[in-house]
C-alpha cells in the first residue's frame, strides 16, 4: 500500500449540498472556513436522476444551478465571525449518484476537505446522517466534515479522539494541519482489565492511567506537525470506552468539533465505521471531522 501523503494546510474545500433548508448550516460553515483559511470553496450539488420526472437532464441541471446560485448571496454576506479575507466560490452541478459523484470529484480533483450536513433530525432530537453522508464517511479518501451546528464564529476548540493507532495518528495530523489556528485537546480512553475483581480498583485505574498518559505523550510527540502546534495541545486520558470518554470531556469543555479517524476505506471501512467511530458519531452533538486512514 502506498505511503499516505503528508498533511498540508487547507487550500480547497468541496461543499456538498442537496439544496434543502437543512443544508444551510453546512453552507455557512464552509464559507466561514474559506474566510478563515483563505481556501477556495466549490459548492457542489449532485442532481440524482428520477425515472418519474418529465424534464430532461440539461433542464434539471439548469434548475439546480439556478437554485444553487440563489442560495449563495445570503451565506456569502452573512456576518459569520470576523472575515479575514475574500472568499473565492465556484458553483457546480453534476448528474449521478450523489455519494459516488461527490467522492469521485473530491478525490480526482484534489480537494482537501468535503463539507456536508445532516439528512434530518427526528422529533426527539436524534440527528440522522442519511445514506449519502453515511456512504461518504465509509468510502471517501478525503476528510469529511459533518456539520451539525450553525456557525456563529470560528471553531473554539477541537477534541481529537485517539486509540493510539496509525489511523488515529493520521487523523490528528490532518486536523492539526488543516485547522492550524483551532485550539485542540487530544483524548485517549484506556481500558482497565480485571478492574471488577481487583482488591483496589482505584490503584489499578491509576496505574493504567499513568501508562496511558505516557503512551499518549509519546504518540503526540511523534506527530508530523510543527513543534509549536504540539506544545499548545491539551492531553487527557480517561478510563472506559472511547464514546463515554468523549461524551464526558465534551460535557466539561464544550469543544465544538470532534475529530475521528477510520481504520480503512472501501469495504474494510464498512465494519470499522460501524464500531466505535459510529458510536461516537451517534452520541456527540458538535460537528465531526472524519479522516480516512489513507489520507
Amino acid at each position: 500500500m502506498p505511503t499516505p501523503a503528508a498533511p498540508h494546510p487547507l487550500a480547497r474545500i468541496l461543499l456538498a449540498t442537496d439544496l434543502s433548508a437543512r443544508s444551510d448550516r453546512a453552507l455557512d460553515r464552509a464559507v466561514a472556513l474559506a474566510r478563515e483559511t483563505g481556501a477556495a470553496l466549490t459548492v457542489l450539488h449532485v442532481s440524482e436522476p428520477d425515472a418519474a420526472e418529465e424534464i430532461g437532464t440539461e433542464d434539471r441541471l439548469r434548475q439546480a444551478e439556478a437554485r444553487l446560485l440563489a442560495d449563495l448571496p445570503a451565506a456569502v454576506l452573512a456576518d459569520i465571525g470576523a472575515p479575514s479575507g475574500p472568499v473565492t466560490i465556484r458553483t457546480r452541478v453534476a448528474d449521478g449518484d450523489p455519494a459516488a459523484t461527490i467522492r469521485r470529484i473530491a478525490e480526482d480533483e484534489g480537494f482537501d476537505l468535503i463539507v456536508t450536513g445532516l439528512a434530518r433530525s427526528e422529533p426527539l432530537g436524534r440527528l440522522l446522517l442519511g445514506d449519502t453522508v453515511d456512504r461518504l464517511l465509509r468510502r471517501s479518501a478525503v476528510p469529511v466534515l459533518v456539520v451539525r451546528r450553525r456557525a456563529t464564529g470560528p471553531y473554539r476548540r477541537m477534541l481529537i479522539a485517539t486509540d493510539l493507532s496509525a489511523p488515529a495518528r493520521r487523523a490528528a495530523e490532518a486536523a492539526l494541519t488543516l485547522l492550524p489556528e483551532v485550539p485542540a485537546t487530544v483524548i485517549h480512553a484506556f481500558e482497565t482489565p480485571f478492574q471488577k475483581i481487583s482488591t483496589d480498583p482505584a490503584v489499578q485505574i491509576r496505574a493504567h492511567g499513568d501508562t496511558a498518559a505516557r503512551r499518549l505523550t509519546d504518540e503526540i510527540d511523534a506527530l508530523a506537525v510543527p513543534t509549536a502546534r504540539l506544545d499548545g495541545l491539551t492531553r487527557i486520558v480517561l478510563p472506559g470506552p472511547a464514546d463515554d470518554a468523549v461524551a464526558t470531556e465534551l460535557a466539561r469543555d464544550h469543544a465544538d468539533l470532534v475529530v475521528l479517524g477510520t481504520r480503512g476505506q472501501g469495504v474494510v471501512a464498512e465494519a470499522v465505521l460501524g464500531s466505535m467511530a459510529k458510536r461516537i458519531l451517534a452520541r456527540v452533538e458538535p460537528d465531526v471531522l472524519v479522516v480516512p486512514r489513507g489520507h
